[in-house]
């Protein structure tokens, strides 16, 4: 059976020579503009909660009926619900283009026997990817599909 060990055991032998600091956050901390940007980032995730807060609420619309439904597209057309959806627009564009250009340096420097293609073509390949995706499912959401 194992005995409790004594509390001062992992304590120095004699003090440090110097006090250590407290941890401070520097005066331009929230003017740097990479700090805003980590922020900005950050904050993209409270649309995100919003967002998916109203899928549940659509889910629900969707499993009492077409009245619910009538009234959740009403609901829809307040001007704060268009606001709101468009700071989420403008939320998953910023995170897609942070992610677009953090991807190619992410990529190892050999596939094998071959190189990756350069960044540009990297960029123009994902852009246009999501181009592509975006239209699809304009296409398809917008009932233009048979």
């Amino acid at each position: 059976m194992a005995r409790a060990s004594h509390p001062q055991a992992m304590t120095p032998h004699r003090p440090g020579s110097t006090r250590t600091a407290p941890p401070q956050v520097p005066d331009t901390f929230w003017s740097q503009p990479r700090m805003r940007t980590y922020l900005l980032f950050d904050a993209t995730g409270i649309p995100y909660l919003v967002l998916g807060l109203i899928v549940l609420r659509v889910a629900v619309a969707l499993g009492r009926g077409p009245e619910a439904w009538q009234e959740l597209m009403r609901d829809f057309s307040n001007p704060l619900y268009l606001v709101f959806h468009a700071i989420a627009l403008i939320s998953v564009i910023f995170v897609g283009v942070r992610f677009f250009r953090l991807f190619p340096k992410a990529q190892p420097a050999r596939l094998g026997p071959i190189k990756p293609p350069p960044r540009p073509v990297i960029h123009a390949g994902l852009y246009a990817a999501w181009i592509a995706v975006t239209l699809a499912l304009l296409v398809v959401l917008g009932g233009l599909w048979p």
